[in-house]
């Protein structure tokens, strides 16, 4: 089995994403818990459907998906 190429990226422990219009940085993964590190230290343990959800959510930076053509 092959690596998908051009796959959504991915959010895994060190990445850095925009949540709520503030930098964080994944610390942890646990289950479907999210736990976050912000610029002033400070941490937040969120659920993925609500970090996905969040319209400003973007894994920094990542390619952003090319919309399919019409």
């Amino acid at each position: 089995m092959s690596a998908r190429r051009n796959a959504r990226p991915a959010v895994k422990v060190g990445a850095h994403v925009r949540f709520r219009g503030v930098k964080w940085q994944v610390a942890a993964l646990s289950g479907q818990t999210v736990h976050l590190v912000g610029p002033d230290g400070g941490g937040e343990a969120v659920l993925t459907g609500y970090l996905f959800a969040d319209p400003g959510f973007s894994v920094i930076g990542a390619d952003v998906p090319q919309a399919a053509p019409q």
